[in-house]
């Protein structure tokens, strides 16, 4: 039973960038490389399963990254050396939901659906980049957020939606076939709204394991928040 109660608590970790590391300040621009270097709080521990985004509001000084782990992380590190300005938390936390209640939300979520390819075994993702109706057929973002909202027992009364992608697409006729890992660009959209739970063990699943693809990207993190 103890063991069962542990794996439900988490930790969540706000963690000012210091803009004047160069390490920091490139890594704010890479989420990619910010996550491998977010993994350093995790060294040593068993669990190193880690969700992060980059918050669109900055704090006193530099670029905010919001951070859960399933492990208590240790940031001593990153501020030592200067890579961070401040690190508020590790803040352990439970989600305690029931069903009909209503909560604010953030998802900054990676809406894709798999596209079949000929001669592969798994097809390639394709990224769902408008918001109603559009000329290929493929569902919106929209109606993905609502099918992810269903499989994971919850449903979206209101929310408002920004999409942005994490890097510019490279074009012209010198532009490499390949990039490298951190250079992908994602297309990706800022849900924030209020949500109502339908089944608060599915909820809580969502909580503590992301929605959607690219974590290691800077997508998947639901964090929720009282109603108003």
């Amino acid at each position: 039973m103890r063991h069962k109660l542990l794996e439900k608590i988490m930790y969540l970790s706000k963690l000012i960038l210091n803009p004047r590391n160069a390490g920091a300040r490139g890594d704010a621009a890479r989420p990619y490389e910010l996550h491998r270097t977010l993994m350093r709080g995790l060294e040593g521990v068993g669990e190193k399963r880690l969700l992060f985004r980059i918050e669109p509001e900055r704090g006193p000084g530099g670029p905010v990254a919001l951070v859960q782990t399933h492990a208590r992380p240790d940031w001593s590190p990153l501020l030592e050396n200067g890579y961070l300005l401040r690190a508020d938390g590790p803040r352990p936390f439970e989600p305690a939901l029931r069903a009909g209640q209503r909560l604010r939300f953030r998802l900054v979520a990676n809406p894709t659906i798999k596209k079949k390819t000929p001669g592969k075994k798994h097809g390639a993702r394709t990224p769902l980049i408008h918001p109603g109706e559009n000329p290929k057929g493929y569902p919106s973002y929209m109606d993905w957020l609502r099918r992810k909202a269903e499989q994971h027992g919850f449903r979206v009364p209101a929310v408002q939606d920004a999409p942005f992608y994490t890097a510019p697409k490279r074009r012209g006729k010198n532009k490499p076939e390949r990039y490298e890992k951190h250079e992908i660009p994602h297309f990706g959209v800022r849900f924030d709204g209020v949500l109502e739970v339908t089944d608060p063990e599915r909820v809580a699943r969502a909580v503590r394991q992301g929605i959607g693809p690219a974590k290691a990207f800077g997508f998947g993190l639901l964090s929720l928040a009282p109603a108003r």
